[in-house]
């Protein structure tokens, strides 16, 4: 009989610690659970789309874009974003090209390429921000050295470009996307007054813009005379070359007449029109990059449906003005 009651004892006492065991791990579960459910709660508070901030500006989901030429704030968030949540396309844009690139009264930039980008990006339903960067980061010339692709479109800093001629010396280097702006014609500008000789620049110092296409090697292509044997300048600017020419720094600027158009009434160009490119202006990307796929997707479907004319034909109203010029050159389509 007591042998049996030590049994009975010795359960009892088994019993109390697995009793504690089970409530432990029935409360770690409970923990797990509601952590589980806080966890899921934040995650469907989150926007399904990347935020992108530029110029000041936040764009998630929707349609943002420059869609004015002196409006200021539409032109705050020059960018375009689709709620398919896809990939995020990042396209330079300088300010100092005439009617398609400046910055407005109120400090932003604008122009015809940042409307194209908004209408291309929207109608290929593709996440797109614009960001303003110099020129030379996409492609740059040195005085004495051939031009050669920018640091920050070969480092993938954004995946384009806006707004580049096409030649020889750049199809060895980057991609390009169909043409959406005609070559600009190229001139060599002279100081109104001033006495020049057009046709021999033997000895004679000639300005150029920094990265654009009609470089020392273009006007060397030319029917100029001693094009060969000049002394070479870079301007980083349309104004600084324009000064150059003015205080007699240069002798003259090697340019296009859209570049300076703001100094037409300054400036005298030459009879003779010459031309380096062998496409007009494109979207210009890394060569294993698949952006202009993309672009001209969406680029083919504003052809089709008019609104590339539409942009091409309001950009005059919109962005037109003496020193920018009236119009923008598109090609026919």
């Amino acid at each position: 009989m007591e042998h049996g009651d030590s049994k009975v004892d010795l359960v009892h006492r088994n019993e109390a610690p697995a009793s504690r065991i089970l409530i432990v791990a029935v409360g770690i579960c409970a923990l797990i659970a509601i952590v589980s459910v806080i966890i899921a709660a934040v995650a469907l508070s989150r926007p399904s789309t990347p935020n992108i901030t530029v110029n000041g500006g936040t764009v998630s989901g929707g349609t943002t874009g420059a869609s004015g030429g002196s409006s200021g704030a539409s032109s705050a968030r020059a960018a375009v974003s689709s709620t398919n949540g896809g990939r995020v396309w990042g396209i330079q844009v300088g300010h100092d090209f005439a009617i398609q690139e400046y910055i407005n009264t109120t400090g932003y930039l604008a122009g015809f390429h940042l409307d194209l980008i908004d209408a291309v990006c929207t109608a290929a339903g593709a996440n797109c921000y614009s960001i303003w960067d110099q020129y030379t980061n996409c492609w740059d010339s040195e005085v004495g050295q051939h031009s050669h692709g920018g640091q920050a479109l070969l480092d993938s800093w954004y995946d384009a470009c806006t707004g580049w001629a096409q030649n020889v010396g750049r199809i060895q280097v980057f991609g390009f996307s169909k043409p959406f702006v005609k070559n600009a014609a190229i001139y060599l500008h002279f100081k109104t007054g001033s006495t020049y000789n057009e046709n021999d620049v033997t000895g004679k110092t000639i300005g150029f813009l920094d990265s654009w296409i009609p470089d020392e090697k273009c006007l060397e292509q030319t029917t100029v005379t001693g094009a060969n044997a000049i002394t070479v300048k870079h301007f980083a600017t349309t104004d600084a070359l324009n000064t150059a020419i003015q205080n007699g720094q240069v002798d003259a600027g090697f340019a296009s007449g859209k570049s300076m158009k703001a100094f037409d009434k300054v400036l005298t160009k030459s009879t003779k029109i010459y031309s380096c490119s062998i496409q007009g202006l494109s979207m210009m990307t890394r060569k294993d990059s698949d952006f202009n796929a993309m672009w001209n997707r969406g680029f083919d479907k504003i052809v089709s449906n008019g609104k590339f004319k539409e942009l091409c034909k309001k950009s005059s109203q919109t962005h037109g003005s003496e020193a920018r010029g009236q119009f923008v050159d598109c090609v026919d389509t």
